[in-house]
């Protein structure tokens, strides 16, 4: 995840092999969802991959993670303006193509399976998890490889489709649109901060507490 690994063909070996091994893991998880549940399953592969991102390269998951005043400000606005787009098209949407308000229904079914309390609490290991994974490893292992927009894209797309298995596409949509808003994020401020913070709080407004189909 840091900058020394692109001079040193060992760690950008582990870096890729984590990378390819997160994204991996995070399929199989995605394709048990069914008989285990959403949280059970993909929040506990973000809190273990997570975990064993920050043993495996403490130092630069460290630094990624350290917030500034202005880092958590721009991560605040751009999960407050995403939240306010998602309340905003989503009535045009389920009425453009209505097949989006079931896939939503059930979606939200196997969110709010735990209480909104319980799963508020649960979302921060989760989701510190899951920006350590995707915008921390997957993305600068292929920004790395690419340069950074082709990276930025490809690791939105490799976000999206290991949701595929769930079952859901406008998780997989949700999933590239976000992922993409988060990528840019990690990558304008080389920090995940904005990106932990903005996903925290779409998360918090938009799963949990404000939900789109109870508006």
């Amino acid at each position: 995840m840091n900058g020394d690994a692109s001079g040193d063909p060992r760690g950008r070996s582990r870096s890729t092999a984590l990378a390819v091994g997160a994204a991996a893991v995070w399929l199989a998880a995605a394709a048990s969802t069914g008989p285990l549940g959403i949280w059970p399953v993909i929040g506990g592969a973000a809190v273990v991959l997570g975990g064993a991102v920050l043993l495996l390269d403490r130092a630069a998951s460290t630094a990624l993670l350290r917030p500034t005043p202005r880092l958590v400000v721009l991560g605040v606005v751009a999960g407050g303006a995403m939240a306010a787009a998602s309340y905003l098209l989503y009535p045009l949407l389920t009425r453009l193509m209505p097949f989006i308000a079931d896939d939503t229904a059930q979606l939200y079914a196997a969110f709010r399976a735990p209480s909104p309390v319980l799963a508020s609490m649960a979302l921060v290991p989760v989701i510190v998890g899951e920006e350590l994974v995707w915008r921390g490893v997957v993305q600068s292992t292929l920004v790395r490889e690419l340069g950074a927009w082709r990276g930025v894209v490809l690791a939105a797309l490799v976000y999206a489709l290991v949701h595929a298995p769930i079952g859901s596409p406008v998780l997989v949509a949700v999933a590239l649109l976000c992922g993409l808003a988060w990528g840019i994020l990690r990558a304008v401020t080389a920090s995940l901060v904005p990106a932990l913070v903005s996903h925290l709080l779409w998360d918090l407004l938009v799963l949990l507490w404000l939900p789109l189909d109870l508006r």
